[in-house]
């Protein structure tokens, strides 16, 4: 036993008043960390110069350094006081759940002694605590002082790694706030503090210089944060084009609600990729201030949150799970604990599929009339007016850009500038483009894509948007044969090491190749690892060119000096004018590169058509809701947000769909619907029979089946819903359990793959008993199977369940610890199809736990799918699947960390950054910063969803 617990041991005979001195115990912490203060005291805070956001944690190689010179810029940061104190507390955070729900723990603590003391007490028949409100509230004060103390030693720990400027460490010791040490969340802001930044407390000011490298706001961000709409808590829409800053607004809003209104806020974000990075730049401020940065994507998040009374939450959620969260908020009468909805990228409401879950969600949260502020951001809406009437919300709009772009349209070998005047365009000569090409270089490259490139790189950088996944492999191959000597002699150690790291991410030959060249790809078809390396290596210039498809201009956060469009195209289709300033939005960043060029390539045939689409402005936002209606009924009556056929039409006419398309009939589409529901019984009167269109008129209550009910609980659409309920009962007859396999194959979730039936017919053949036995049940026989290899066609098995029954084999593979590549290998497919597999049917499986637990008869589906779920969210040893937790951290890294001895998330939250980099290859100080303060956060989290638990149960208890 370590002289911490033998310490802090409490042995029976200890008087159970001492016992719970918690007061005396943070006394004796202090003390013996004394001596490490006063080292800690005389040491300089390191000054880092360049002052980026965060870096997403991946796993990186060592040219993720912060100078050219590749050495590091961190010194070895030393432990703040207490730090060694509190290991034992970080050692057991997972103990508290004993206290909450009496699972047993392999560890004891401080806290756990404490507080499992003084509950076992409350029942007990000494009357120290039963008779006297005295000493019972001195329980409750207790008890919250426990957790107070391991909150405050991760907190603490973090103190060390706040980095800053000269000027600002001066401002803030100037200003009388602090001596000489940050302040820390041991003590509430003082008043005085708050009124300086936005009525937020000065220190933020400083995260924002320090952490975004932030002195001064713009012009226009002092204007919309001071706007009559912000101040009264109106809705507001805002629109300024790519990279004018939008983002920073909406984050000083946020920490106004859980800072100063006390209240939560929700972050509406489009992808997972950037909710992560939003997460990270987040996390910092959290820590600091004193919030919680709680994750909604993917399988994670908790449904129904957790309700705090000490702290209040910033939600980062993708589109789906934001509606989900609201859901569980409303069916609880717990949705005034949101303040504030910010969505990022409104215009995303006009497209197909996530649109009408974006408008059901902003519905939702407007006719529940709870005082919600919502503000929406968006650079590509051409009908602000029509969003504002859907929102009821005021528009402010500028033209304002911090780096001049300068756009360009390359027709033939002549470059002319476009020059935007009035909403019109006109096309001005710039410059004949003349490039020492050789004859057979033009014959590789007649648009001259190469020389373009190479006006920029390497000593700045260029983003290249192809059409498709297989042209952006294309052109980067052209473009590696056609580089000059002075680009592949740039950064050769750390290109070399990042081909290192691509290898064993098991990339193909032609990306580690392209890579040698400063060049590369991105794409879906990239398994997440590799896209996260090349992002980063694009950030610090180690590749200069990254030849990509249009989802990176929303989805990544990647500014060049110079983009160019490779062909007026997305896809197949022809490019839009949204789809246009998206992209050409990536060129020139403040803070990155003084001035932005951006090119398209077009022919004289496609030239009249791209002209068109300039001349015709952003087009028009248009509702997307029509496939959701029936999810919107029947939510609106689950909810208790409308119960009978008026307010129905009444919550239908609140949607963007009656706002924009008048010549529609709400009331008609409404009725149509809701006859639709009744007629396959998710929907019913209640206690009245009749014909359909008669009780349709009346003011009949409605009621949701008990099918409908789980289908909202789940978050799935009723006929989803009813096909996993259809697919349940045929494997309840015949079940097989020989492995993971059929059950994996009820949660293949909606990807699309079209396999080849001759490669198909190979695998059958060599098939193991749980994989035939699973396809006689299904009905894949041998007669079917020798169809495959004649090519004849198969009728009896619908398509989709041979898809299907191929994505389970896939899924069954990674869940046998089988790497990416070679599961992508095996079946023919992309290694980015491989881990949206694994995605949606991580996803797919929480939903159908939720559905079989609404469901009393398929409770022991619900047991299956929990444990499908959780292991699906990681595919990797039961002793890896806490480390891979922490964000961005996969089966590669997370192995890494083990086998260093971090075996546990608190683990790595002890850890220093020497440390952590030294004993995990390729892992950069920078990364292992983030990568600490990502555990931390985990922590502060774990203790607070404890905090939470353990307060409810004493609140049940009337304590």
């Amino acid at each position: 036993m370590n002289n911490n617990r033998k310490y802090l041991q409490c042995t029976p005979s200890t008087p159970k008043r001492r016992r719970l001195g918690n007061s005396k115990i943070a006394r004796l912490t202090q003390t013996r960390g004394s001596v490490k203060h006063n080292v800690n005291t005389s040491k300089h805070i390191q000054i880092r110069e360049n002052c980026d956001s965060p870096p997403l944690p991946c796993n990186q190689v060592e040219y993720l350094c912060d100078s050219d010179s590749h050495s590091s810029v961190c010194s070895d940061i030393p432990c703040s006081p207490g730090v060694l104190e509190t290991c034992n507390i970080l050692d057991n955070i997972d103990n508290w759940k004993s206290f909450v729900d009496s699972k047993t723990s392999r560890e004891d603590s401080l806290s756990i002694s404490i507080a499992e003391d003084a509950f076992k007490e409350s029942f007990h028949s000494n009357n120290h605590y039963n008779n006297d409100k005295q000493k019972t509230d001195q329980f409750k004060e207790d008890v919250e002082n426990s957790f107070n103390i391991i909150n405050q030693s991760i907190c603490n720990n973090d103190n060390a790694h706040f980095e800053t400027k000269d000027s600002f460490l001066l401002d803030i010791r100037e200003s009388g706030i602090i001596d000489n040490k940050f302040p820390t969340n041991k003590t509430e802001p003082k008043n005085n503090q708050f009124n300086n930044f936005y009525g937020l407390p000065i220190l933020t000011k400083g995260l924002f210089k320090s952490y975004r490298n932030i002195e001064k706001f713009y012009d226009w961000q002092e204007e919309c944060l001071n706007l009559n709409a912000i101040k009264e808590r109106q809705n507001l829409i805002y629109a300024l084009p790519t990279s004018g800053g939008k983002t920073l607004v909406a984050e000083v809003l946020m920490l106004q609600e859980v800072l100063v209104r006390k209240k939560n806020s929700l972050f509406i974000l489009p992808f997972v990729a950037i909710v992560q990075e939003k997460i990270w730049a987040l996390s910092p401020f959290a820590i600091q201030l004193d919030f919680l940065v709680e994750e909604y994507a993917g399988g994670k998040g908790h449904l129904p949150p957790k309700k705090r009374r000490r702290k209040n939450s910033i939600y980062v959620a993708t589109i789906e799970k934001g509606l989900a969260l609201i859901r569980n908020l409303i069916e609880l009468d717990r949705l005034d604990e949101i303040g504030l909805i910010v969505v990022d990228e409104l215009h995303l409401i006009g497209e197909p599929g996530r649109g009408g879950t974006l408008e059901t969600l902003l519905s939702t949260v407007i006719f529940a009339k709870k005082g919600i502020q919502i503000v929406g951001m968006s650079a590509t809406i051409g009908n602000l007016p029509d969003l504002a009437g859907f929102l009821q919300a005021d528009v402010f709009q500028r033209q304002f850009r911090p780096v001049e772009l300068t756009e360009y349209v390359k027709l033939g070998d002549m470059l002319h500038k476009i020059v935007w005047s009035s909403g019109n365009m006109e096309l001005v000569p710039d410059r004949k483009l003349a490039f020492d090409y050789t004859e057979t270089g033009y014959k590789m490259d007649p648009d001259l894509v190469g020389g373009l490139v190479s006006e920029v790189v390497p000593q700045d950088s260029c983003l290249v948007f192809c059409p498709t996944k297989r042209n952006c492999q294309s052109v980067a191959t052209l473009l590696c044969n056609m580089q000059r000597s002075d680009m592949m002699s740039h950064r050769v150690q750390d290109r070399i090491a990042l081909q290192s790291a691509l290898r064993t991410e098991g990339s193909s030959a032609d990306l580690v190749r392209c890579v040698r060249a400063g060049i590369a790809y991105h794409h879906a078809g990239l398994a997440s690892d590799e896209r996260c390396l090349l992002e980063q290596a694009f950030r610090s210039g180690v590749i200069s060119v990254l030849c990509c498809t249009s989802t990176l201009a929303a989805g990544v956060n990647l500014p060049a000096r110079r983009v160019i469009l490779r062909a007026p195209l997305v896809g197949r289709e022809f490019i839009s004018l949204s789809s246009y300033r998206q992209m050409v939005g990536r060129a020139g960043r403040a803070g990155v590169c003084d001035a932005g060029e951006s090119i398209i390539i077009c022919g004289p045939r496609e030239w009249p058509q791209l002209k068109n689409v300039f001349s015709s402005g952003l087009p028009p936002v248009t509702s997307q809701l029509r496939p959701n209606i029936a999810s919107l009924l029947i939510s609106a009556i689950a909810l208790n947000l409308a119960n009978d056929v008026r307010g129905l039409k009444e919550f239908l006419g609140c949607t963007l769909l009656a706002k924009t398309e008048l010549s529609l009939n709400i009331e008609e589409l409404c009725e149509e619907n809701l006859i639709a529901l009744l007629k396959s019984g998710a929907l019913e009167f209640v206690g009245k029979t009749g014909q359909m269109t008669d009780l349709i008129n009346t003011d009949l209550k409605l009621i949701v089946s008990k099918l409908g009910q789980a289908a909202i609980k789940s978050c799935l659409e009723l006929e989803i819903a009813r096909q996993l309920l259809e697919d349940i009962h045929q494997a309840s007859q015949s079940l097989v359990l020989l492995g993971s396999l059929h059950l994996l194959y009820l949660v293949t979730g909606d990807t699309v793959v079209r396999p080849d039936y001759r490669h198909y017919y190979s695998l059958y053949c060599s098939f193991d008993e749980e994989a035939s036995q699973t396809a006689r049940v299904l009905g894949i026989t041998e007669r079917y199977a020798v169809r495959m290899i004649t090519g004849k066609p198969i009728t009896n098995i619908p398509e989709r369940v041979l898809h299907r029954f191929y994505i389970a084999l896939m899924l069954r593979d990674l869940w046998r610890l089988t790497p990416v590549a070679d599961v992508a290998d095996k079946y023919g497919v992309s290694r980015g199809l491989v881990q949206a597999a694994l995605t949606s049917a991580c996803a797919f499986a929480s939903s159908a736990e939720r559905l079989c637990g609404e469901l009393s008869p398929l409770w022991p589906y619900k047991a299956l799918f929990h444990d499908l779920a959780v292991r699906l969210r990681t595919c990797s040893m039961p002793e890896l699947e806490q480390l891979m937790e922490l964000p961005a951290v996969r089966k590669a890294r997370a192995m890494q960390l083990y086998r260093a001895g971090f075996r546990r998330v608190e683990e790595v939250a002890r850890a220093s950054e020497e440390s952590l980099s030294s004993a995990v290859q390729h892992l950069s100080r920078t990364a292992a910063q983030h990568l600490i303060s990502a555990a931390r956060m985990m922590l502060i989290e774990k203790v607070e969803n404890l905090r939470a638990d353990a307060e409810e149960v004493m609140e049940e208890l009337k304590m």
